[in-house]
């Protein structure tokens, strides 16, 4: 940390305040104006500290563990790198690769920009998408439904014979072949509901949220188009208005190639289809020539 000659850095000097480390000569070295600037500029306000750190900051994953990753310094000509954050910490996941950021953010965009080519499309498959989860829904409702009626009308059915049978009026010979029958049936009805699958869980979206959805995919299409870079806040805002992980790992059949699969925030309404194409393949980038750096461990 840099100081100022003949002054104190004031960062410095609230640091050794707070863990009561501050003697008599440092305080009494006086403070100028050019030292309040730099400390009014080191201080960022509470939404500037809330901003992601970078485009993808929060939302990846390990592949390996699903740990968030973290970056882990830089190359020689400053590029990025991330790491599993259990690894890095506590060693508890075994996958010590690394990876470089950009690499990870040029894969994640490509993806996007395949699927959002038309938000309207897609907006128009999640409204089509969860009507037939409806209508599957209640076809399944429908079959558990007559096997649960049929089982409560044999349920009453036999009470009226073992009824008959009790007031004398029908003797239990006479009855026996139709309660075997009824027993027969009801064993059967009861595997077959046993097995029967439960109707899916359909949350009801309400056509402002679909409006919502179909805005955040303009949104974020908007911000693509644009083209994103590194610390773009406004596309990182957009990124994780749809965007909820993206779990990394290494394409082993290409050198450098990275892997991402993206979950999206509608994933837990749509199933894995929140995004038609999917958002999951490899997109390699550009690998440095030989020579150009040593081979880093990972990379």
């Amino acid at each position: 940390m840099r100081s100022i000659p003949g002054g104190s850095d004031c960062c410095e000097l609230r640091l050794l305040k707070r863990t009561g480390a501050l003697t008599s000569p440092i305080s009494a070295r006086p403070t100028y104006p050019a030292g309040k600037k730099k400390a009014a500029r080191s201080i960022a306000s509470p939404t500037d500290r809330r901003r992601p750190r970078h485009l993808l900051s929060g939302l990846l994953r390990c592949a390996a563990c699903g740990a968030g990753m973290s970056t882990n310094g830089r190359d020689r000509s400053g590029r990025v790198r991330v790491r599993c954050s259990a690894h890095s910490e506590s060693g508890s996941c075994p996958n010590a690769q690394t990876f470089y950021l950009d690499r990870i953010e040029e894969a994640v965009l490509s993806g996007l920009r395949a699927e959002l080519r038309h938000p309207e499309v897609i907006a128009e498959y999640v409204r089509t998408y969860h009507e037939e989860r409806k209508r599957l829904s209640a076809d399944v409702a429908k079959g558990r439904t007559r096997i649960e009626k049929r089982l409560a009308a044999i349920e009453r059915e036999t009470a009226r014979l073992v009824d008959a049978i009790c007031d004398g009026s029908v003797v239990i010979q006479q009855l026996e072949p139709k309660m075997l029958a009824l027993q027969g049936e009801q064993t059967e009805l009861r595997a077959e509901l046993e097995v029967a699958p439960e109707p899916p869980e359909v949350i009801s979206l309400h056509p402002a949220t679909l409006k919502h959805y179909e805005e955040q995919l303009a949104d974020l299409q908007a911000a693509l188009a644009k083209g994103v870079r590194s610390g773009d806040t406004e596309a990182a805002h957009a990124m994780r208005e749809l965007v909820d992980t993206v779990t990394v790992s290494r394409d082993l059949n290409r050198k450098g190639g990275v892997e991402v699969e993206i979950a999206g925030r509608l994933n837990h309404l749509l199933g894995p289809k929140a995004f038609p194409q999917g958002v999951k393949g490899v997109w390699g980038a550009m690998v440095a020539e030989e020579g150009l750096e040593p081979p880093t461990r990972g990379l």
